[in-house]
Parts: structure tokens; C-alpha cells; sequence
């Protein structure tokens, strides 16, 4: 009889053995699944980006050089012209001006001038054409930078540009000496300055102009550049020379840049949200080739990217690991399956990557887009 009791006893014990057993299957928390990454060493950039529009870096402004009667100008906005070769303009004399001794004296002497600044800029034009040509090859073979090479193309250019202007500028001098006593008195035809195309006809009908009178604006869109409005507080990072980039144009591919300047002094503007914003100018000019960005035009809207620090072997984590901690960032760490959250100092950060300055290591399992069931020291399993 007590056999059978103590049978029945353990019989009983060991159904809720079993009960307790699975109420505390049911009670325990199973583990949170979640995304799982790693800590990894790589390449990142630390940049800054903001809205802004292309502009010409140089615009040539054709100013009547007396004053007389303008004939209408077939040229219209867009049409492309060559420096000294395209008539952008005609003017007749409407009655001849007298010319005392002293004006006369005064306009010899500015077109004197103006034939020495011609010389003088010819022979840059000569020693810069003269410069590329011997750093072309030099760069070709690796010798000296493709940069070298960029500012020596630049200063070429820069330099025709000068000359051609200041061809313009003689012409311009020797047609303020026609006067009634000058032989050939007659019609004044004017050139452009610079080639490229018609931006501005100023003065597009029949009329009698002043000297000195704006006429036509050509640009030189070889002198292409961007005017990006940073916010001064990123503005303030950037330096002249900078590495960039134009993306986001229209264009099938970014377009190298470097950072021209730092406009000194800022400017308040008002956001879409309605906050003011302080805001700095910063011009980028575009390094690549000129086909490279050929149907980008002035007032174009564009987006500039300014490099501030590239880090060729950095620690890296997705943005996504990312989370919020005692007012600073904390990635959760996996450790023996649970959750660790653990602070860490982020250095630069990108649209897809954060570089880990202090807090993890190489191969750390990490957390990537912890949900809001995963806290410190909460059992988790990764989704396969």
C-alpha cells in the first residue's frame, strides 16, 4: 500500500515537473531576430553637400567705343561667336566729334598703352602655350601631377583670354581717335572679344548709343564654374584648392571640381521651411574636360560636394547601426547573443557608411537597424 502511494507521488512530481518545464518555455523570451553586420576597414570620405547653380566665370561685356548710331544686331542669345573674327556689332557716327589737342593727347597715349598690355600679354600667351606643351608629356609619363598639368591648361587659356580682351580694348582706343579730321571716317565694326555664346543682347534695335554703352555679354563657357551656398557653418571647414565634385546636374557623370574660393562675407537666407539660414558662397571650378559637362549652361542648377578629409583605411559601419545614447552614438554589439550597446566616437559619415574612431574592432558582430524590442543585454538571433 505505501509502494503504491509513493508511485502515485512520483507519478505527480514529475507531471508538474513537466508543467513547470513548459510554463517556462512559454514565459522566457525568445530572441529578438535581427539584421546582423560587421565591423569593417575601408575607404570613406568626410564631405560636405548643398544646392547651388553653374555660373561663367568670365563674361565679356562688347561696349560701344563712340557714340553713334547702332545698327540692329542680327546676333541673338545662344548664337556662338569667335574672338575677332565674329562682327557682334556696327555703328555709324551720328556727326562727327571734334577733337581738341589735350583729348587727342589723352587717346594717343591709351592706345599706346593699350598696344604695350597687347605685347605683353601675347608673350604669356606664348610662354603658358609653351608651358603646357612641356608639361604635357611629363604628366603623360607620370613625372609631374595631372594637376600640374590642369593649372598650366587653365593659365593658357586665362592668358588667351587676357589677350583677346586686350586686343578688343586697343581697338577700342583707336576708334576713340576718329574724328572728322581722320581719313576713312566712317562706320566702326566690332568684333567679339572672346569666343563662346550670345549670353545677353543688351542693346538688340537700331539707336543711337553713348560711348561706353554695354552692347553685347559673351561668355566663356571654358571658364565654367558652380556657386554652391553652403551653410556657414560648413563653410567655414572648406579651403581653397579642396578636392570636389558636381553631381546631380542632368548628366550621365560627376564632375570633378576644386574649390576656387571662399566668398569672405555670408548672406542670410530664408529655407523652404521659412527659417533663416546663414548662408557663404563657395565657387567651384570644374577640372574635367569641357565635353564632360558641354550641355551645362549658366543658371543651371546644380549639386557641389567638397571634400574635407578622405580616409583611404578607416574602421566602418553601415549608417544604419547607428543609434542614439546619452546625447552622442552607440552601435550594439553582439556578444555571446545578447545585445550590448556600446558608445563609440563617429568620425566622418557618409550617406551609407560611419567611420569608427573609438568604441569597436575589426569583425565586430554588430546590429544593423535594431528595432525597438532590442535594448542592452537582450538575447538576439540573426536573420539568415
Amino acid at each position: 500500500m505505501a509502494a503504491r502511494s509513493s508511485r502515485r507521488w512520483m507519478i505527480m512530481g514529475g507531471v508538474g515537473a513537466v508543467l513547470l518545464a513548459a510554463l517556462a518555455l512559454m514565459f522566457v523570451p525568445r530572441p529578438v531576430p535581427v539584421d546582423q553586420g560587421v565591423v569593417v576597414r575601408g575607404p570613406i570620405d568626410e564631405s560636405v553637400s548643398d544646392l547651388g547653380q553653374a555660373r561663367v566665370r568670365e563674361a565679356y561685356v562688347v561696349a560701344a567705343p563712340v557714340t553713334g548710331r547702332l545698327e540692329r544686331t542680327p546676333l541673338k542669345v545662344g548664337d556662338r561667336v569667335i574672338a575677332g573674327v565674329t562682327v557682334v556689332a556696327r555703328i555709324r557716327p551720328a556727326s562727327a566729334a571734334l577733337l581738341d589737342p589735350s583729348l587727342r593727347a589723352q587717346r594717343e597715349a591709351a592706345v599706346a598703352q593699350a598696344r604695350d598690355e597687347g605685347g605683353r600679354l601675347a608673350a604669356e600667351v606664348t610662354r603658358t602655350a609653351a608651358l603646357v606643351a612641356r608639361t604635357r608629356p611629363l604628366a603623360e609619363q607620370g613625372v609631374v601631377s595631372r594637376q600640374s598639368l590642369d593649372d598650366a591648361v587653365a593659365a593658357s587659356h586665362a592668358a588667351e583670354r587676357a589677350e583677346a580682351a586686350a586686343q578688343a580694348q586697343l581697338k577700342a582706343a583707336e576708334a576713340a581717335l576718329i574724328g572728322p579730321d581722320s581719313p576713312g571716317q566712317g562706320e566702326v565694326v566690332m568684333t567679339a572679344s572672346a569666343s563662346g555664346p550670345v549670353t545677353k543682347v543688351l542693346e538688340p534695335s537700331e539707336r543711337t548709343v553713348a560711348a561706353g554703352a554695354p552692347l553685347i555679354e559673351v561668355s566663356d563657357t571654358k571658364g565654367l564654374e558652380a556657386a554652391i551656398e553652403f551653410l556657414s557653418q560648413d563653410a567655414v571647414r572648406i579651403r581653397e584648392g579642396m578636392a570636389a565634385e558636381i553631381y546631380d546636374w542632368g548628366g550621365p557623370a560627376v564632375i570633378p571640381a576644386r574649390v576656387r574660393r571662399v566668398e569672405p562675407e555670408g548672406f542670410t537666407k530664408v529655407s523652404a521651411l521659412g527659417v533663416e539660414e546663414q548662408r557663404a558662397l563657395v565657387l567651384l571650378q570644374f577640372t574635367g574636360p569641357a565635353e564632360q559637362w558641354s550641355r551645362l549652361a549658366a543658371g543651371y542648377r546644380v549639386w557641389g560636394r567638397v571634400f574635407l578629409r578622405r580616409e583611404t583605411a578607416a574602421l566602418k559601419v553601415p549608417i544604419g547601426a547607428l543609434a542614439r545614447s546619452k546625447g552622442g552614438w552607440a552601435v550594439f554589439r553582439i556578444e555571446a547573443g545578447r545585445a550590448r550597446l556600446r558608445p563609440v566616437q563617429v568620425g566622418a559619415v557618409t550617406d551609407h557608411e560611419a567611420e569608427i574612431i573609438k568604441g569597436l574592432n575589426l569583425n565586430d558582430p554588430i546590429v544593423v537597424f535594431p528595432s525597438d524590442q532590442v535594448a542592452d543585454g537582450v538575447r538576439v538571433k540573426p536573420r539568415r
